[in-house]
């Protein structure tokens, strides 16, 4: 379970750094990813359907 949580995770971040459509800044500049400690903080603009779907696709790919 360790490794999913961990895949899922990565996937979040990744998401967030390529500036996809589940998780972007709110306005430019506004966010800052802290992939170390495990946070992204500022205002986002979240699509949490879309990151469910992310999480669930993940979860497949690493089972």
């Amino acid at each position: 379970m360790k490794t999913i949580r961990k895949a899922c995770v990565q996937a979040v971040f990744d998401e967030f750094e390529t500036q996809g459509e589940l998780v972007h800044p709110f306005k430019d500049g506004d966010v800052e990813a802290m992939r170390s400690l495990g946070h992204i903080v500022g205002y986002v603009d979240l699509d949490v359907t879309g990151i469910v779907d992310l999480i669930i696709d993940t979860i497949n790919k690493e089972l």
